[in-house]
């Protein structure tokens, strides 16, 4: 049987507790991608928001390399470290545009996380007092 990834469940229950900061932060589940769901010795973890294009636009107006893009850079560093420290795994977090994603990346497996508990959320019932 195939598993859904090679992570330790309670890594991935807190991972995707974690993300459920993201998903609010941003109105987009993130992503679980890479080799952590294909194979059991992975180098890092990789989380992905992919986020529909105008709306990358409009936080990244000038991003052309991602890499050199210092608001990039510090906002994808400081979630990486954010989902590490609650994981207790090797997170790479990137944001990434939805064309160029389904570009490059369309064809692989992508895990959303944190969508139980969004769900959990949306459909509590208003306590009666």
């Amino acid at each position: 049987m195939k598993r859904a990834n090679y992570l330790p469940a309670p890594h991935v229950y807190n991972l995707s507790m974690a993300c459920m900061v993201i998903y609010d932060a941003f109105g987009h589940p993130p992503y679980l991608v890479g080799s952590s769901i294909e194979k059991r010795d992975y180098r890092d973890v990789d989380v992905r928001l992919i986020l529909p294009d105008d709306e990358y636009k409009q936080l990244f107006p000038d991003t052309t390399h991602t890499t050199h893009n210092a608001r990039w850079s510090i906002i994808c560093s400081s979630i990486s470290l954010y989902l590490s420290q609650h994981s207790g795994l090797p997170v790479d977090f990137q944001i990434q545009a939805q064309t160029k994603a389904n570009a490059e990346f369309g064809d692989k497996p992508r895990h959303a996380l944190g969508l139980y508990f969004v769900q959990a959320k949306e459909n509590q019932q208003p306590s009666v007092l």
